[in-house]
């Protein structure tokens, strides 16, 4: 079982510690309390579970050229500050000081369950980043669906 299929967007906090809860229903996805944390492609921190995390770094470093400079960024801002959290008794994870200042993590979160992976958002940033996107979302949704999809 893995985080395939789940879905939402959930209020979390960090507390002063760096540990953030992860809501129930995200819990009983996860088997061994161990999940991989890294940088996402925009602001905000990824999780997956180590069998989810183990295909796509191996996708990502087995499909392209580690002697390309587009590659090596992407590696290092991908699987270089990857690491390995573990859920404690309580269902929080520790998050990295140096991961949550690089993503401008404060207290007040969303926790987006994105299918494969889970996303960490500051608040602020989210909403912001929400705002900006606004447009290109709408875009996007209209080249899915043709015209009728943005009525």
């Amino acid at each position: 079982m893995g985080l395939i299929g789940i879905w939402g967007q959930f209020n979390v906090t960090i507390d002063d510690k760096g540990r953030m809860s992860l809501p129930a229903k995200i819990r009983g996805k996860i088997q061994d309390d161990t999940l991989i944390l890294t940088k996402g492609a925009e602001k905000c921190l990824w999780l997956y579970l180590p069998e989810e995390w183990d295909q796509v770094s191996k996708q990502l470093i087995g499909g392209s050229s580690v002697f390309t400079l587009n590659t090596q960024d992407v590696l290092r801002r991908f699987i270089a500050p990857a690491e390995e959290v573990t859920l404690d008794k309580a269902g929080r994870v520790k998050l990295s000081p140096s991961l949550m200042k690089s993503m401008d993590l404060n207290r007040d979160c969303y926790l987006l369950g994105m299918g494969e992976r889970l996303e960490i958002w500051d608040e602020t940033v989210y909403e912001r980043f929400e705002e900006e996107r606004s447009a290109e979302v709408k875009q996007t949704w209209e080249g899915l669906g043709g015209s009728e999809a943005a009525s």
